[in-house]
């Protein structure tokens, strides 16, 4: 199996969320998947998405923030995900 992060890297992911479950249970779930990476630059070009935030050609692939060519800073990344997030629990 491939890894999105190096060893090191998973590795200290694990000790951090290890460490959050026990100081503030309710931030680490079971029924969560982390995946991100943080680049330098906006991304140029757009992963086409559909209304439901989902990735139009891989399914459960949520394109959010600025690496999906959305969004262009912290603030609209982050209110992006949001919208991800209602547009999946909050639909008709």
């Amino acid at each position: 199996m491939g890894y999105l992060f190096p060893e090191f890297v998973r590795a200290q992911l694990l000790l951090a969320f290890q460490k959050w479950k026990t100081e503030v249970p309710l931030f680490v779930s079971h029924h969560a998947i982390l995946l991100g990476v943080e680049t330098r630059t906006t991304s140029p070009v757009r992963i086409r998405r559909n209304e439901q935030y989902e990735s139009v050609s891989v399914k459960n692939i949520y394109p959010i923030g600025e690496g999906s060519g959305y969004t262009g800073g912290i603030t609209s990344s982050a209110a992006d995900a949001i919208k991800a997030v209602e547009a999946q629990f909050f639909t008709e």
